[in-house]
């Protein structure tokens, strides 16, 4: 399929103090098509640890794609938004973020932003959903406590390879997860974080894992939008040089957040009772083991996801791997969730 063109607008947020830190900008971008539907539903979408809002966009293309083939788009628009270390948003908080230790940004502060901007005037109206892939499900699910459970803005939530657990689970993986954990922060620590020109940025990333496995055009969305030009001084030389938007320490100390997603899992357990929450997973346990899944989707401890798929061919990176796979597992929940409505509503008449 020929995924369309999509139409997007970049804004800057303010975003509330936290725990008497001062708050941050958060960065975000609006993407809508000339066919978007203004009854439609509004998507909200969090990314994961490394990544940036602009890599939504091949699955968003395909995901507008998918709903442009039927009679009546059900999409209205769709907001990604960057973590507030990461992106863009790590540029425009570059003087704030060196003002604080380098963990001090975590999942539970973006997600307060998050929670912050659907609050505001923007989505007044709006008929919401929440996405979010990896760290960012936690992120969604956390922006939802800001809300009485009984009366939530969000009409559907999907996680998207959720990396939430709960304390017990991790506890008895502790030197399993603590391995893992200590692993990923080395290597994010060792990866060079600047270079001298893009086409060497991109060569460097293009051959190793898990950037050579990524479709084409996230890996190039990656490369257009995760580094920025920096002026450096070398003696009374100064130079120009590529570097990540995101810093590596912050990218490193964001997989020591375990209490966000331990958080997360209890708040989603509540959530699920009242409010539709749809699970993808990937068919390759590259990353997250099998028991993350089976605590998530573990009715007896009363997490009930209103629908469960899995996208064969991808693991973990699910959203980088395979977008368009993706969009279509995400739009069969989406037309679930009109139908459900439109039921409702006949029903009510």
């Amino acid at each position: 399929m020929s995924p369309l063109q999509l139409r997007s607008e970049l804004f800057v947020f303010d975003t509330p103090p936290l725990h008497g830190l001062p708050g941050l900008k958060m960065t975000a971008k609006r993407y809508y098509t000339s066919s978007s539907d203004s009854q439609g539903l509004t998507l909200l979408f969090a990314h994961g640890i490394g990544a940036h809002k602009e890599h939504w966009e091949p699955m968003l293309r395909y995901l507008f794609s998918h709903q442009n083939l039927q009679q009546q788009s059900c999409i209205r628009e769709a907001w990604c938004f960057d973590w507030l270390n990461h992106g863009d948003a790590a540029v425009i908080n570059k003087t704030a973020l060196e003002r604080r230790s380098p963990g001090d940004v975590s999942i539970a502060e973006w997600a307060a932003a998050i929670a912050s901007f659907v609050k505001s005037p923007f989505l007044r109206d709006h008929r919401l959903v929440g996405l979010g892939h990896s760290a960012g499900s936690s992120a969604i699910i956390l922006a939802t406590r800001a809300f009485p459970m009984r009366n939530q803005p969000f009409v559907a939530v999907f996680l998207l390879e959720p990396s939430m657990l709960t304390r017990e689970l991790w506890m008895s993986h502790l030197v399993e997860r603590e391995t893992l954990m200590r692993r990923s922060t080395r290597a994010t620590l060792r990866r060079p974080h600047m270079f001298d020109t893009w086409e060497e940025a991109s060569n460097y990333y293009r051959k190793r894992k898990p950037w050579a496995g990524w479709n084409h055009e996230v890996f190039d969305i990656f490369t257009q939008y995760g580094f920025h030009s920096v002026g450096t001084h070398d003696g009374s030389k100064k130079e120009t040089k590529v570097a990540l938007k995101c810093d590596l320490l912050h990218e490193a100390l964001a997989y020591q957040d375990i209490e966000s997603h331990f958080e997360a899992t209890d708040q989603y357990t509540r959530l699920c009772r009242v409010v539709p929450v749809h699970i993808v997973f990937g068919t390759i346990p590259d990353y997250i083991p099998s028991y993350f899944q089976d605590c998530m989707t573990d009715v007896s401890q009363g997490r009930s996801p209103a629908s469960v798929k899995r996208v064969s061919g991808a693991g973990h990176g699910i959203l980088q791997q395979n977008p368009e796979a993706l969009a279509r597992a995400v739009s069969v929940g989406l037309n679930s969730i009109m139908r459900d409505s439109a039921s409702h509503l006949m029903h009510r008449l």
